[in-house]
């Protein structure tokens, strides 16, 4: 049983059932009377000594069961009536008019009767005996069928009251506790995570459990799991941030030296100039890209321009185009699309694909080429309409990404080689950057393997519906 409801429901049943069952045996078999009580000539007690005198009447004759009527207590002997077959009273009592219609009814073909006088419940019972002289009985309860159930109640009321406590005490206990430890253990470790300890789990500490805390647990870790991840992820920026900036700045700082030694010595310092001009130049391109990386819900400004992705990619080859030619690289673009109108905001979009181009271009060899494609189509996670989305591919001739780092280049400062010289170029936010742009413009980036090249990546957008 996983279900938390179900645990709950058949728990708090089976804990009704029990103390309905219990509170039927206490009332109607367990016998809680002291026969040394005048109560003695009460009730069901009454009723067992008028029967057993019976049998012995059955046996030895009338005047047996007489003898027992004059030794009941006074007032006890007045509710129970015996009339033989001539309808005398055995103790000569007159008989109430209200027990005629019950003592006419007794016959040996019926044998047990009850009517109610004043509300009261009162019994009939015929009894052959053996030498002919029947005799008709009639007892009459002390109280009303209320006050019988009254009494009947307060002579019950504290072993009923003390069950019923334990046993729905135990079981609420138990409840309790299977329900409070999680949400105990949960709390803890709530407290924990707030005070940093981000790597502490709750779902383990639960055991087998498949129920609603269980699944919260288990959401609960994901949750900090995540959270874990992103601190890292944050102090990893943070810490590949200071190298990144030392590196360019240490650069400056040994450029100038060099320049102070030789305007000592009236030696040309253009050289080391350069340098600097360089460091700043390369510290000015990380600062920047830094500062133009989206942040998710911080850029609320709506897609309010147009491009057409043709043209787009027309403009960014040419842009490019000395690039690709200082290494020999050829791009290829081809186009099923007449034309593709994406609605953007400003020159992010632009800047995005440029990132993703020059990319290709960086890790691609020399003498190689560069593919681009626009389709129409839809990724499988993007589960949308293909004849409303664009699909954009940009496949590179490098060496491609391992697999299992797939998703991690577009995480910001990633390297798939951490010991890769800087001087290779890039600093790990080009993908960062175009995945939270695409992301902002209501689309999708991924990234694979080729069969026979390197690394490709397609990014899909929506496209603008025109009427004309």
């Amino acid at each position: 049983m996983r279900s938390l409801f179900w645990k709950m429901f058949i728990g708090t049943w089976l804990t009704v059932t029990v103390m309905v069952a219990a509170t039927v045996y206490i009332t109607h078999f367990a016998n809680f009377d002291d026969p040394s009580e005048d109560a003695r000539w009460e009730g069901p007690l009454l009723f067992d000594a008028m029967m057993r005198n019976l049998r012995r009447t059955h046996r030895h004759g009338p005047e047996h069961f007489r003898n027992w009527l004059r030794r009941l207590p006074e007032g006890t002997a007045d509710r129970i009536y015996v009339v033989d077959m001539g309808g005398r009273e055995i103790l000569d009592r007159p008989i109430p008019e209200s027990l005629d219609t019950l003592f006419r009814t007794l016959n040996p073909r019926n044998r047990e009767s009850r009517i109610l006088v004043d509300r009261k419940p009162v019994f009939g019972f015929f009894v052959p005996m053996r030498n002919g002289n029947h005799l008709r009985i009639a007892i009459s309860a002390q109280e009303s069928k209320e006050e019988l159930l009254l009494k009947f109640l307060l002579k019950r009321f504290g072993p009923i009251l003390l069950l019923s406590l334990l046993v729905s005490g135990i079981a609420c206990f138990l409840l309790a506790r299977y329900l409070s430890r999680p949400i105990q253990k949960i709390s803890a470790a709530t407290q924990k995570v707030a005070e940093g300890e981000l790597h502490h789990r709750v779902a383990p500490t639960l055991g087998n459990r498949e129920d609603e805390l269980a699944r919260l647990a288990r959401e609960f870790d994901s949750m900090t799991e995540k959270l874990d991840a992103s601190m890292s992820e944050q102090r990893r920026l943070v810490k590949d941030v200071s190298h990144e900036l030392r590196s360019p700045l240490a650069r400056l700082q040994v450029a100038l030296a060099l320049a102070r030694q030789k305007q000592q010595g009236n030696g040309d310092i253009n050289p080391e100039l350069d340098k600097i001009a360089k460091a700043a130049d390369y510290l000015e391109d990380i600062i920047g890209d830094i500062l133009s990386m989206p942040v998710v819900g911080a850029d609320e400004r709506p897609l309010d321009d147009v491009v057409e992705m043709n043209g787009l990619i027309h403009a960014l080859i040419a842009d490019l185009g000395d690039e690709a030619a200082g290494k020999s690289i050829a791009i290829d673009f081809n186009s099923s699309v007449d034309e593709a109108l994406v609605a953007t905001r400003g020159s992010s979009l632009t800047a995005a694909l440029e990132n993703i181009l020059r990319n290709a271009i960086r890790y691609s060899p020399e003498q190689s080429d560069i593919r681009i494609g626009i389709s129409a189509g839809a990724s499988v996670r993007a589960g949308k309409d293909k004849q409303h989305r664009l699909k954009l591919t940009i496949e590179d001739a490098g060496q491609g990404v391992p697999e299992e780092k797939l998703d991690a280049i577009f995480r910001p400062f990633y390297r798939t080689d951490e010991a890769r010289a800087r001087e290779s170029g890039g600093y790990g936010l080009g993908l960062a950057i175009a995945q939270r742009t695409i992301r902002s413009h209501e689309g999708e980036i991924l990234a694979r393997n080729t069969t026979d090249r390197g690394l490709r990546v397609e990014i899909f957008l929506p496209i603008l519906e025109t009427d004309f």
